[in-house]
Formats: C-alpha cells, sequence, structure tokens
C-alpha cells in the first residue's frame, strides 16, 4: 500500500472516532483532538488552527499544540488574504518548513491550518490533510447550534409577531430579539410617514426629498431589497433590511456594525428575515385597524342616514350633521352652503353652521369658493389655503351634495393648523355626506313646499292665515304685542298709469324693504290685494307705532315709482280681554282712518279696556 493511501486511512480512522466517540464533546475540544493526532501520523512539531471570523474578516486562532517563537504567524489573527490565493502555502525557515493549507469546508467557517515541521512533508501529503479537514469540519458544522438556535428564534418570533395587535409591541419585540442576538451592533427603525408607532422605542421617519432619494436607506425602502453600505476608511458597514409585507412596505431596519466589524452575509439574510417577519406583522396590524376603521365608519354612515331619514326638522339635520362632522376631523367651523338659485343671494348658510359662516370673512369665503372653476362643482382638499389674504384658516375641505347629478350646495369644513386633516378622513366625509344628500334635498324640498304655502307668490310675504295663526298662538303664551296693517296710497293709479307689472314690481319693493327693517321675530304677511300686515311680539303700541312710521319714510324714499303707505296700529296684552278678531278689527279701523285724514300717516286703536 501507498505511503499516501496509507495516510488517507489512518486520518479517516481517526477523524471517524473523534465525531462518533463523544457527541458531547465540544467542536473546539474535538479539533485540539484532530491537531494532537496530526502530530502523530506526520512529523510535525506544531499546529494551529485558525477560523475565519466573518464579522472581522480575518482568521482568529481557535486552538494550537503548543507556542512556536519561530512561526512568523503566531498571533492571534491572520490577514483575510495571508493565501494570497494558494490552496497551499509552504515556506523555509532555517531548518524549518511552515506549511499553511486553506481549509474550505461544504458546511461550516473556512479555516487556515498552520503547521511546523523539521522534516519534509510531501505537497501530496500536505493536500490529503486539507481535504480530510475539510470533511471533518463539514461534519462537524461549526456554529451549526448557533443557526438551530436561531431558526428556533425566528419560528417563535414569527408565531408571536403574527398574533401581536400593536405595531410597539411588535417592533419592540423585533429591537429586543436583535439586541440579545447581537449585542454588538446598533439598530434603529425607519419608518414611512404612514406608519405611526407611538414614542419609546429607537424610531426614525424615512425622508422623502430629491437630496435623499440616493441613500442606501431610501434605496433599500423604495426597492423592497436589502442594502448593505460598507465603510471601509471606518471599518465597519450598515444593513438596510425593508419591512416587507405583501401589499407594501413599511420602513426599513437600520443594522449598524462597530467600527472593525463587518455584518457576514449569513447573518445579513437572518437580519433580513427578522425584518421581513416584522413587515409581515406591521401589515397584518395595519390592515386589522382599517377593517375595523371601515366597519366604524360604515356605522357611523349608517347611523346617519338612519337619523337623517327620520323625519327631522332642517335645523336638526344640520345641527346633527355638523356634530357628526367635527367628530370625525376635529374641524373648527362647518358651514352647511345650499343654492336657493335667487340672483341676488344665490346661496343661503342653513341655520346650525358654526358662527363664522355669517361673519364677512365667512361671506368672503363661500363667495370666493362659488366663484372660483377650479372649485364650481368639484371637492376641495388644501392642507395650505392661502387664496385669500389674512384668512385664518389653512387647512380646508368642500365637499358638494349632489344628488341624482345635480348638485344642490355644498358642506365648507376648516381648521387653522395646516394639513390638520388626513385624506382618508376627506374620502369618509365625501361618503358621508353623499348618503346624506339625499335626506338634505327632501327636507329642503318639504320646506320649500310648506313655505310655498304659508308664503304670498308675488311678495314671498306670509299668508294671511299663517299671520292669524301665529297671532293665535302668542296671545295664549305671550305677554303682550303689536298689529301693523299697511294699505299702498293710490296703489290703483300706479296700475293705471304703469301698468300692472309695474304695480307687481312696487308691491314686491314694499315687501322686501318691510322684511329688511322689521325684526327677527316679527311676522310680515299680505293681507290682500295692495294691503300687507306685521306682528310684532311683545312691543307695545306707541312701539309699533314708531315701527310702522319708519317703515312708512324708508318706502317713501326707496321705492320707484314712489309710493306712500298709511298704516292703522293696534296692539294687546295679556292682562286685557281681547282676541285676534278684535286686534285685526281695530288695526283695520285704525287704517281707515288714516286713509281717511289724508294717507301717508300712522293712526292707532287702543283697547276698550285700555283706554
Amino acid at each position: 500500500m501507498k505511503s499516501t493511501e496509507l495516510l488517507v486511512d489512518k486520518l479517516r480512522s481517526i477523524y471517524f472516532n473523534l465525531v462518533t466517540m463523544d457527541p458531547e464533546q465540544r467542536d473546539r475540544d474535538t479539533l485540539q483532538s484532530m491537531a494532537e493526532h496530526l502530530k502523530q501520523v506526520l512529523p510535525i512539531s506544531y499546529i494551529g488552527l485558525y477560523l475565519f471570523n466573518e464579522w472581522r474578516r480575518e482568521y482568529e486562532m481557535c486552538i494550537c499544540t503548543a507556542h512556536a517563537q519561530s512561526i512568523p504567524c503566531q498571533e492571534q489573527n491572520l490577514a483575510e488574504d495571508v493565501m494570497m490565493d494558494k490552496r497551499i502555502y509552504v515556506k523555509t525557515l532555517q531548518d524549518k518548513h511552515i506549511s499553511l493549507l486553506s481549509i474550505l469546508p461544504n458546511r461550516g467557517p473556512k479555516a487556515i491550518i498552520v503547521i511546523e515541521h523539521k522534516l519534509s512533508i510531501s505537497m501530496e501529503e500536505l493536500n490529503i490533510v486539507m481535504e480530510e479537514t475539510e470533511k471533518l469540519i463539514s461534519i462537524l458544522q461549526l456554529k451549526e447550534q448557533r443557526w438551530e438556535r436561531s431558526r428556533s428564534y425566528l419560528s417563535e418570533l414569527t408565531s408571536q409577531l403574527l398574533s401581536l395587535t400593536s405595531r410597539k409591541k411588535i417592533l419592540s419585540e423585533i429591537l429586543q430579539g436583535l439586541k440579545t442576538l447581537y449585542p454588538e451592533l446598533t439598530h434603529t427603525l425607519l419608518l414611512s410617514q404612514d406608519t405611526e408607532v407611538e414614542s419609546g422605542l429607537p424610531v426614525k421617519t424615512i425622508e422623502y426629498s430629491d437630496d435623499v432619494t440616493k441613500r442606501v436607506s431610501t434605496l433599500a425602502f423604495i426597492s423592497g431589497e436589502v442594502r448593505i453600505e460598507e465603510q471601509y476608511k471606518e471599518t465597519c458597514c450598515s444593513l438596510y433590511a425593508p419591512l416587507v409585507g405583501k401589499q407594501g412596505v413599511y420602513g426599513v431596519l437600520q443594522v449598524i456594525s462597530d467600527k472593525g466589524r463587518y455584518i457576514p452575509k449569513i447573518e445579513a439574510d437572518f437580519i433580513a428575515q427578522i425584518a421581513s417577519t416584522a413587515g409581515k406583522a406591521i401589515e397584518n396590524v395595519t390592515l386589522y385597524e382599517k377593517s375595523n376603521l371601515l366597519v366604524a365608519d360604515l356605522k357611523l354612515i349608517n347611523d346617519a342616514t338612519h337619523k337623517l331619514n327620520s323625519n327631522l326638522e332642517m335645523k336638526e339635520i344640520v345641527r346633527h350633521m355638523r356634530d357628526q362632522v367635527i367628530d370625525v376631523c376635529e374641524a373648527s367651523e362647518v358651514g352647511f352652503i345650499y343654492y336657493n338659485g335667487d340672483q341676488k343671494k344665490r346661496y343661503d348658510v342653513l341655520t346650525g353652521s358654526t358662527a363664522f359662516f355669517n361673519s364677512i370673512a365667512g361671506e368672503e369665503f363661500v363667495e370666493y369658493i362659488l366663484d372660483h372653476p377650479a372649485c364650481n362643482g368639484e371637492p376641495v382638499f388644501k392642507g395650505n389655503f392661502c387664496a385669500i389674504d389674512d384668512f385664518p384658516y389653512q387647512s380646508v375641505m368642500v365637499i358638494p351634495m349632489s344628488h341624482s347629478g345635480t348638485v344642490h350646495g355644498l358642506i365648507a369644513i376648516l381648521h387653522q393648523t395646516p394639513y390638520f386633516f388626513t385624506f382618508s378622513t376627506f374620502k369618509l366625509l365625501q361618503s358621508l355626506i353623499q348618503h346624506s344628500a339625499l335626506a338634505f334635498t327632501n327636507t329642503i324640498l318639504k320646506d320649500k313646499l310648506e313655505r310655498a304655502v304659508i308664503t304670498d307668490f308675488l311678495t314671498k310675504l306670509y299668508s294671511r292665515n299663517y299671520l292669524e295663526e301665529k297671532i293665535t298662538d302668542h296671545m295664549k303664551t305671550g305677554q303682550r304685542g303689536a298689529l301693523i296693517l299697511f294699505d299702498i296710497d293710490d296703489f290703483k293709479t300706479i296700475n293705471d298709469t304703469y301698468g300692472h307689472h309695474i304695480g307687481d314690481e312696487v308691491l314686491k319693493q314694499v315687501s322686501n324693504l318691510i322684511i329688511e327693517l322689521i325684526s327677527k321675530t316679527a311676522v310680515a304677511a299680505r293681507w290682500g290685494g295692495e294691503e300687507l300686515a306685521v306682528y310684532v311680539p311683545a312691543v307695545t303700541i306707541e312701539k309699533g307705532v314708531e315701527i310702522a312710521s319708519s317703515i312708512c319714510k324708508q318706502v317713501e324714499k326707496y321705492t320707484n315709482p314712489s309710493v306712500t303707505l298709511s298704516c292703522g296700529v293696534s296692539s294687546w296684552k295679556c292682562k286685557l280681554s281681547d282676541t285676534v278678531s278684535e286686534l285685526f278689527i281695530r288695526a283695520d279701523k285704525a287704517l281707515y282712518e288714516a286713509k281717511n285724514i289724508g294717507k301717508n300717516c300712522v293712526v292707532k286703536q287702543l283697547n276698550e279696556d285700555a283706554k
């Protein structure tokens, strides 16, 4: 048998015994025994085994059989390029030979065996030692226990993370695990702007701008791929592992090594798996939260629609919708603007809107929205509204109220803080208002129909019956009130001179002036023909005469053609016996007297009991 074949048999026998005799023996002890046995089968005086440390990218001494002063590589570390791409490197120093064998096992870390021998060892024998040792290290699977622990940790982590419903808990578990596995590394979470996490964690927000798009962290986030940035001058590196889910990337896990360390590929792959697991867990939480929000939104819309369709009055509908909007988005101001089709006043601010929309600034804003081409019938979503000088609100949402293709009005929602409203809130309110538009439209049509029944078509004043009902109701609950009857002097002459069309215009002019001059609590009505009436609750007959006189002066001054009024005023008190009919009779008598004494004057008629 050849000497080389004999060496092969011996080494295989020795290595077999090493891996089978004591399964509990540590890998380092097995390698130490290997070195001692090699000294017995070959003329070797010293053996040192250096395992490659991927973190530092250098070979570190693992075992040695003795200390050899003459060996030039007796230090604890060898440079990565010490073999100069040779598998076997032999050097002679004085009377000694130094051989370095590059060990590249199929599994496990690469290594270098340093051998000192006085007698020459053939290249064929050195090659046998190299090949058989590679097989031994592959069988030992150095560091395999660590990877078993890592795989076990990843399995447990995955199971745990996917059951959590809090982003903070997910990221806390990730960071704690990394701190345990890699205490020598620095870990930071770079999250996207829409991934919100409570404070208390090493979290930063990924920046988006032209200047940062070339950063490795940003590239990892955009591409969804692991990126490694090595800084050779600092001899360290940074790993950026994206938190990837099935539907998107939620951030980046930044891992930075200390100076003098690198991150091995196998470790980088493992960290990337952890980051990917975190990404899927965050996505699950995000989808869970969105589903809860969707359910809440649908419930909100359903409840609001049900409430609005329950025969509420317009004031109650607007009030309810205003409160809903404020609850959803914490708005500072909410205005309900309804188109009325009138050329003089094309919109109404519905009662229930916040006070701002009845102010001068509010009217200016509404006029801008109605006139601006980009806002005509289209929703508006602005976080930095600056179209109006010194306008106090920067966050603006304007949502049309439309039904069956017709825009009936709009809802304006404002807040002082820039970019205060989120787009998801904007979409929710759009849906809410769309579902509520029918209730608004139906209620306004109902109000218009009811108003048409109690309103004179020509003058827009209330009908005589409505006026009588209001006075009757007030006499049951109030303390006093005054009734004023007006008659346009010589109205027949106006019709004969200018025509009935102009006569109708004069009636409208007088009616509009009366509406402008009376209080909100007063009720103006068309009594019949050219006769008009005003009931003013809670005033004396003297106050009624004063109001009537003021109206007469304004009518004479601002009508065209100019007309005058004759007025009769009566009043009632709760302590005196009186009826609605008697109140009207007294006012009519006073009016008749005013006509007889020359027109264009005011006459009062007291209750007989009050004289």
